[in-house]
């Protein structure tokens, strides 16, 4: 008696979820906690208007530690909302 494959294959149903961009006043803190007074803007992004190295704006969302580009490098990432340019905080 032969067994279809496709009858042993278990298939989930895609999930897709949508982050909110919500803003956060002082990113090193919410970040960093406790340890928000060792490290600069300037330190972590070459200035404090936190500029983009590819495109020059500075609007940045925060990656959720859930993600993989976070769970890989094991640094909080941030992503230039103009370019997409990704780089970790």
């Amino acid at each position: 008696m032969s067994v279809s494959i496709k009858n042993n294959i278990h298939m989930n149903k895609p999930k897709f979820y949508q982050a909110v961009l919500v803003p956060i006043e002082d990113v090193l803190e919410y970040v960093y906690k406790n340890k928000a007074d060792l490290f600069t803007l300037t330190e972590r992004m070459g200035s404090e208007k936190a500029e983009c190295p590819e495109c020059g704006k500075n609007k940045w969302w925060l990656q959720p530690k859930e993600g993989a580009a976070v769970r890989e490098g094991g640094k909080p990432y941030i992503e230039c909302l103009n370019c997409g340019y990704l780089t970790h905080l």
